[in-house]
């Protein structure tokens, strides 16, 4: 091997070496939103460059798609491992990555043939000194800073089309975004081969005999990358509205509950008005029944009377009418499930808090606690509770819900909310309905599983800054 061949092999490794680490950092980038922590994706990226750098310099031969495949498989494995969530999601994201690396790398070889097609019809080809530095020039430093613009731009459109992060996907969600991007794999994995077998039988390129070759791949790459691009944007806008129609079901949800709390309220209403204007008629019975010494029926009278102003006022006493409706309506649907509840709860002695909101809260703080007994109640021979407790320290005011709960409880870091099995049931927008209500007040929520008593609880608490008086 004389000089000039010892340079160009230098010159290849450091070329090969190159696109790895650009691959490598492209990966960090686009694996980096789908994992639990950041660093993480470095975990990912410096796998895949570890693998293909084995593969490469290794002095067997490795078919390219091979190689290619036992990268993105890393990828998959890597996250997987450091992350245990979302499998599918990951997925996706290592085929995605496998067909976006493919199609930049796929367009720099073309453009650098074309590139070299023009060279040759200008300079001499015997020229080796000149070719020595156009190879420098061209295929190292343009071949990759071209190729990292064409992937870098490619991960971050994905990224932007996608426009979600930590999700659960489903397998038809799964093959919806990832159909266009395996289509991809195979036809990159066809060209291969039939170029593999023109050569062999053939014996020359088919870039040299066919010109147009390199400009129909090229816009075929272009189409695959468009096609991956637009499914990625259509699932993202089709995901969007499904929440916000989800959303929408249980804003009407609530509302509903709240004009059946308001009809309760009127209700109520109507009966103390009926029994205070029938107040006098009452007292002059009584009287009546006392002065003829009818005494055992003016007991009765008297507790019936009783009874009927029972039924007239709510066993619950917060200190607002709209958030006695609502845990008398809850205690009522506990007693009913077998539940045992205890409420300390106190309403806020201030103008600056919205009954709306407390509702809002309270419906849905007490509705997932009884939906967790309900769920939990078959595994559990333990007698269910639920306990609602609020407090006021200086301005800041916390409303603690808790009910009994020996299952798990995982908490999601990114949304701090808990992760669920029940998907695509509006699992979740309950919680997240009260981080709204509480972020109006500068506050927000904490969810945590709790040792209480000497019980395994799940407690809630809203954390609502109000000003003093």
């Amino acid at each position: 091997m004389d000089h000039l061949e010892l340079y160009y092999w230098i010159l290849n490794n450091i070329d090969c070496t190159c696109g790895i680490l650009i691959s490598a950092y492209c990966c960090v980038l686009l694996t980096r939103p789908f994992l639990d922590h950041r660093k993480k994706a470095w975990v990912t990226g410096g796998a895949y460059a570890a693998a293909m750098l084995v593969l490469n310099f290794i002095p067997w031969y490795v078919n390219n798609m091979l190689a290619y495949l036992i990268g993105a498989l890393m990828v998959f494995v890597a996250m997987s491992l450091i992350d245990r969530t979302f499998f599918l999601q990951k997925l996706f994201v290592t085929v995605t990555f496998f067909c976006l690396r493919w199609q930049a790398f796929r367009m720099i070889v073309y453009l650098n043939n074309e590139i070299d097609a023009f060279a040759y019809r200008f300079f001499a080809p015997k020229d080796t000194v000149y070719w020595f530095f156009y190879y420098i020039v061209v295929t190292i430093l343009f071949y990759n800073i071209f190729a990292f613009f064409l992937l870098f731009n490619a991960v971050k459109c994905i990224l932007w089309s996608y426009g979600r992060k930590r999700e659960h996907m489903d397998s038809r969600e799964f093959l919806l975004l990832s159909v266009p991007s395996l289509l991809g794999m195979v036809s990159y994995g066809v060209i291969r081969y039939y170029d593999y077998i023109y050569q062999r039988d053939v014996g020359k390129s088919v870039y040299e005999l066919y010109e147009s070759h390199d400009y129909i791949l090229s816009l075929f790459t272009l189409l695959s990358f468009a096609v991956i691009l637009v499914t990625t944007y259509v699932f993202h806008q089709w995901k969007t509205k499904q929440e916000e129609d989800k959303q929408r079901e249980i804003f009407y949800a609530q509302m509903t509950d709240l004009q059946s709390h308001i009809n309760e309220m009127e209700q109520l209403y109507r009966d103390m008005r009926s029994l205070r204007h029938d107040m006098g008629n009452h007292l002059i019975t009584l009287k009546q029944l006392y002065d003829r010494g009818e005494y055992n029926e003016a007991e009765k009278y008297a507790d019936q009377l009783k009874d009927e102003i029972t039924k007239s006022s709510f066993d619950v006493n917060s200190g607002n009418p709209v958030t006695d409706v609502i845990l008398s309506s809850r205690k009522k649907e506990m007693e009913e499930k077998g539940i045992v509840f205890f409420s300390d709860f106190h309403y806020p002695l201030t103008e600056f808090v919205n009954s709306f909101d407390i509702s809002i809260i309270l419906n849905n703080a007490l509705s997932n606690a009884i939906e967790a007994i309900e769920r939990e109640r078959p595994l559990s021979d333990k007698a269910a509770h639920i306990s609602l407790l609020s407090s006021r320290r200086k301005n800041m005011y916390i409303i603690e819900v808790s009910n009994s709960f020996t299952g798990n409880l995982e908490i999601d870091p990114a949304s701090g909310l808990p992760r669920t099995s029940k998907i695509n049931e509006g699992h979740g927008f309950g919680l997240s309905a009260i981080r709204h209500a509480a972020r109006k007040y500068l506050g927000d929520l904490e969810i945590g599983k709790e040792i209480q008593e000497g019980e395994e609880r799940c407690v809630l608490r809203v954390m609502l800054q109000i000003p003093e008086a």
